[in-house]
């Protein structure tokens, strides 16, 4: 008999379960590398693509630049009049009154090539940041070296795509070592307030970064990559009602009227478009100043709407043309650095911006003048979002706006840093200044336009919630126990913060305490890739998500879950 049939032979051809379980961990690790190689081509594919356009742009229009440059401030007059905006508007020299062009094509190559150098830069920022956090240091491979130096060249990408995934890890360790409030029984669950899935809205091509319900509910708009624009049904259907084509590039911002009768998009083909809702037909467009980041309608006039753009602009705009025929009026105000997101006051002269510079400013839009300016974290990491709590409503009669606060308390601001930072804004803003309260951890944001927005309950009272017993984790890591109240929270006594995140989760918190300790309430798994926006509906228990999987996602509260 052969030693490989010896009895003694089959327990040693038994398997370790150590070994079992360093294999399993072995594939998970290189599932997760194989996930980041691909990424990594999709950054250099875009980089690629961005430096091509770039240098066509630039072959094909060196020999004019100089003359393009010096003639575009002359082809462009100021417009001084700005009687479609309200009449107590007394501009300052430190902003511009321009015409917004409408439906005009790209005016300036010069102007077109310095934003392709901005993302281009921007993007080989981020890479290069990414690259330097996660310790990427691995000498490049030389072609003469022969195939050895190519296998180490390749062992040694693979070594660095491990230590970024420690790394990162590590990196949501820490993160999650804040002020959590959790079950001592461990459960993630939390009551009634769980979401679930409940549809799944296909028919985009491309990454879907912005998803926004109208104010009346019946609507969920979204924009995406692929250059378009969806209209669904918002109520329980979920059907698609509209595929709005227009823009030249991919959507980076939606908003809506205050009625809902119209939708405002913003991309990066510079120009933001307003469309009938009932028709679905765009009904104009108007062009800026470099790509557009975000965009705002005033809260009352469907007329005059705010953006923010890569070219450090933040510009209101008045539709109207009773002056001019062929542009709207406009005020544009530079600011030192790009306007990532902005915020428009209930009185439509007031807005507070976030920018690249990780500062939160708010403007006089009459003087253009910084009234607050705010550095959100020390490090100056670059504000992707600003979220406003809006009390909400009913569709029975009663107006949304008249359920409101006079001025929404509560302010989320997601950052580059990887924390959600929620501030109260006092109860007479921008007279008072805001309060830091809440510092979020646990999700990923850093180098991704990622988005968040409240869930803010009818029966909310700051700071009454009760909170279920638990634990607060504290970042010394000790656990005194916390004052939480056995009693579950209803729905519409809350105050819920959802955020996108770099990983395929949407997360939820509650930040209804005021005190400064917030919960998890629950990752919401489904989604395969970076999830970039979120939305409440703002009657029924329903939250949006959009993902860089192409897909919304529908998400329903625990009870309305089919068993």
């Amino acid at each position: 008999m052969s030693a490989s049939n010896a009895p003694g032979h089959q327990s040693s051809q038994q398997v370790d379960p150590a070994i079992e379980k360093l294999v399993r961990e072995q594939k998970s690790l290189k599932a997760k590398i194989d996930v980041l190689e691909a990424e990594n081509k999709a950054l250099k594919k875009s980089l690629f693509e961005l430096s091509y356009i770039y240098s066509a742009q630039l072959g094909s229009s060196n020999h004019q630049s100089n003359s393009n440059n010096n003639t575009t401030s002359a082809s462009r007059p100021l417009n001084n009049n700005n009687s479609g905006i309200s009449s107590d508007l007394s501009v300052s020299s430190t902003t511009t009154s321009l015409p917004y062009t409408s439906n005009s094509a790209f005016n300036a190559a010069g102007s077109h090539q310095n934003d392709m150098v901005l993302a281009v830069g921007q993007l080989l920022s981020n890479m290069s940041a990414a690259q330097q956090s996660h310790g990427a240091e691995a000498a490049s491979s030389n072609p003469a070296n022969g195939s050895d130096v190519t296998s180490r060249g390749t062992d040694a990408q693979l070594k660095n795509a491990t230590d970024l995934i420690k790394v990162e890890e590590d990196g949501v360790r820490r993160l999650n070592m804040g002020n959590i409030v959790s079950r001592q029984d461990g459960s993630s669950k939390s009551d009634g307030r769980q979401f679930f899935l409940k549809n799944d809205l296909k028919g985009h091509q491309g990454a879907v970064y912005a998803v926004q319900y109208s104010p009346n509910g019946k609507y969920l708009a979204t924009g995406s990559f692929d250059k378009t624009v969806r209209i669904w049904d918002g109520t329980t259907n979920q059907n698609e009602l509209y595929v709005l084509k227009g823009h030249g590039l991919n959507i980076s911002d939606l908003a809506w009227g205050h009625d809902s009768t119209l939708l405002l998009s913003g991309a990066y083909d510079k120009t933001c478009k307003l469309w009938d809702v009932e028709s679905g037909k765009q009904l104009d467009s108007f062009e800026g100043e470099g790509f557009v980041q975000c965009v705002r309608f005033h809260p009352q006039d469907n007329h005059i709407f705010f953006s923010g753009t890569t070219r450090n602009m933040l510009t209101m705009v008045d539709t109207r043309k009773d002056a001019n025929p062929t542009s709207g009026s406009a005020i544009a105000i530079k600011n030192d650095t790009m306007v990532n997101s902005i915020y428009v006051y209930h009185d439509g002269l007031t807005v507070i911006s976030g920018d690249s510079s990780g500062y939160l400013k708010t403007w006089d839009m009459r003087t253009g003048k910084v009234l607050q300016a705010i550095l959100n974290e020390p490090t100056k990491k670059p504000i992707s979002h600003l979220a406003i709590s809006k009390q909400r409503g009913s569709l029975n009669g009663v107006s949304l706006a008249e359920t409101e606060e006079p001025e929404s308390r509560w302010l989320a601001v997601n950052s580059y840093d990887n924390v959600i930072r929620v501030y109260d804004r006092g109860f007479e803003p921008p007279t008072t200044m805001p309060r830091l309260v809440y510092s979020l951890k646990g999700y990923r944001n850093k180098h991704w336009p990622i988005k968040s927005a409240f869930f803010h309950g009818k029966d909310y009272i700051a700071g009454s919630a009760g909170r279920r017993t638990g634990k607060v984790r504290g970042g010394d890591g000790d656990e005194p126990p916390s004052t939480i109240s056995d009693k579950d929270i209803p729905l519409e006594s809350s105050l819920i913060l959802a955020s996108g995140s770099m990983d395929p989760y949407v997360y939820l918190f509650d930040v209804g305490a005021g005190d400064g300790q917030y919960e998890v309430l629950q990752k919401l798994s489904g989604h395969t890739d970076r999830v970039y926006d979120v939305d409440f509906h703002p009657v029924d228990h329903v939250l949006a998500s959009g993902s860089a999987d192409f897909s919304v996602k529908v998400w329903g509260r625990a009870s309305k879950r089919k068993k």
